[in-house]
């Protein structure tokens, strides 16, 4: 199992999410999804021109997570232009942090710390690490009850079969 997904830094949520060819109905269109992430890497690399090192910095990510979030998603913006596709940007609330503006990311929190009413500071754990570990603990230790329990009813059988053994009439001799 791979780590959670770290909240990723975006400017806003774009108020248009689907981009389809003229003339052709939706229902008629194949398409490909870009995730939130995806699209503002695309929009700080290519639109506001600025180098990946300063994108990976606004999004608070490392520059070679920027490059792949980038590479798929022009490889899927790429696929969507050349074969006439419907191209969708999937809002991720839980993964995607918005502030309203660049300039200020300051203390901003994604939609999961909302929810679990933490927070994570830049660069830190996901706010649900310390959820997920009491959880596994416990789920550790009511496997380990069930295994007692289980071990005691077996000796409980065991001490009930020999005593079953002990008991039986003896045969007749012949």
């Amino acid at each position: 199992m791979g780590r959670r997904r770290k909240c990723r830094f975006v400017a806003d949520v774009p108020e248009v999410t689907v981009f389809k060819p003229q003339g052709v109905p939706m229902s008629q269109l194949y398409g490909v999804a870009i995730g939130l992430d995806g699209f503002e890497a695309l929009r700080l690399v290519d639109a506001e021109g600025l180098s990946q090192e300063e994108a990976a910095a606004r999004m608070q990510v490392s520059r070679p997570t920027l490059c792949r979030i980038l590479g798929e998603a022009r490889g899927q913006v790429a696929r969507a232009l050349s074969r006439g596709w419907a191209i969708r940007i999937e809002v991720d609330v839980q993964h995607a942090v918005t502030n309203g503006t660049e300039q200020d990311i300051s203390e901003p929190q994604c939609a999961r710390s909302q929810v679990c009413g933490g927070g994570r500071a830049r660069g830190g754990r996901s706010c649900r690490d310390r959820e997920d570990k009491v959880a596994q603990d416990v789920a550790r230790a009511a496997e380990a009850e069930a295994r007692a329990v289980a071990d005691a009813v077996r000796g409980a059988q065991d001490g009930a079969a020999v005593a079953a053994d002990s008991v039986r009439a003896p045969e007749p001799k012949a």
